[in-house]
Parts: structure tokens; C-alpha cells; sequence
């Protein structure tokens, strides 16, 4: 990576790149990941409590992990996009109602807000990226509403972090700007395998 290309022109190629692969293989590569996810968080989310976000786009498509995993028994929650660039959580499930959000071009379930507060009885949150490297420094979609809510949760009760990216988007340490507000995720979820990246 050269020092002067900007975290944004390194996520639009990132973006092109998943764009480029198509919506087959996406689905295929992503299938894939929910194989290796599922058996993992049995074994690592005794409460069975999970955050998931809600693809857009050509991010890794996530509606059969919804499914999945609540025909697995566990608890979802996704994100809420608030203003000021802050996130709030309600619950997913098969068929909920689904509102346009209040500030992005993305549906959002409709039903109760939880703050913060709900992270202390949650396993695992997913964390969406653009990329991941082997330290796990992540590039994410560039509004820093992540970052932000991950920095406000004390660390000792926080859950562990998960990011899911495809083969190709998961680095060498140092191919990713990093700035002191980023927070770096405990584990990547790849198509060939979950990997933990941080003690």
C-alpha cells in the first residue's frame, strides 16, 4: 500500500472487487462462511445471543445466516442506524417488519431500541468490513458508527468481535490504514474457516 492512497479509494476498490464477483458467488462464498460460523458459535456463545447486520449491496449476503441461525436457537439483533452517527439494536426474526431507515438508504426491523446496555448478555458481535488483516485492523464502510459504539462498551464485558470478508479480503498486517479511533476485531470468519486474530 502507498501512503498517500486514502482509506476511501482503498475501500472503493474493495467494493468494486466484491461488485466483480457477482451475486452467485457471493451467495456461494458466503454459504460457506455460515457452515464454518454456525458450529463455531455453538461451541463459543453459550448464550446463544448474537448481533448481526443486515446486508446491503454487495457486502457478504446474510439473509440465510439469519435464518440459520434462528433455527439454531439464538438470539439476533441488528443494527439501528440513530443520528448524530449512533447505533441502537432490536431484534431480528422470520418476518419482521421492516421500516425504512431514518437515516440511510437501508430497511430496518421495526419493534423496541435497545442502547448499549444489551451488550453485556450478548456472545459475539458481528462486525461488518470491507477487509481484515491478520492483526485484525479492519476497514469498514467509512461512517464509523462501529467504531464509535465499539469504543463506548467496556472492554472486560464487551462480546467478541467477529468480521465476515471473503478470501481476498483478508490481509498482510499494514495493508490497511489505521487510525487511533479504529477498533480491531478478535476473529475473522473467512470460507475456509473462522480464524482468531487477538488474545
Amino acid at each position: 500500500m502507498t501512503e498517500n492512497k486514502t482509506k476511501d479509494e482503498i475501500r472503493n476498490r474493495f467494493r468494486a472487487q466484491r461488485r466483480a464477483l457477482g451475486a452467485e458467488a457471493r451467495e456461494t462464498q458466503m454459504h460457506l462462511v455460515t457452515g464454518h460460523l454456525l458450529p463455531w458459535l455453538r461451541a463459543h456463545a453459550p448464550r446463544k445471543a448474537v448481533t448481526c447486520f443486515l446486508s446491503y449491496g454487495a457486502e457478504p449476503p446474510t439473509a440465510d445466516l439469519l435464518a440459520r441461525l434462528h433455527e439454531a436457537g439464538f438470539t439476533i439483533y441488528v443494527p439501528v442506524c440513530e443520528p448524530a452517527r449512533q447505533l441502537s439494536w432490536t431484534r431480528w426474526y422470520p418476518g419482521v417488519a421492516m421500516a425504512r431507515s431514518l437515516v440511510g438508504p437501508i430497511d430496518e426491523p421495526v419493534g423496541e431500541r435497545f442502547s448499549a446496555q444489551l451488550m453485556k448478555d450478548l456472545d459475539v458481535i458481528l462486525v461488518p468490513a470491507q477487509a481484515v488483516d491478520v492483526n485484525g485492523d479492519r476497514l469498514g464502510q467509512g461512517g464509523g458508527y462501529y467504531d464509535r459504539f465499539i469504543a463506548s462498551l467496556p472492554r472486560a464485558t464487551r462480546p467478541k468481535l467477529l468480521s465476515i470478508v471473503f478470501e481476498h479480503e483478508f490481509l498482510e498486517a499494514g495493508k490497511i490504514p489505521v487510525e487511533p479511533f479504529d477498533e480491531r476485531v478478535e476473529a475473522v470468519v473467512l470460507p475456509s474457516g473462522v480464524l482468531e486474530l487477538t488474545k
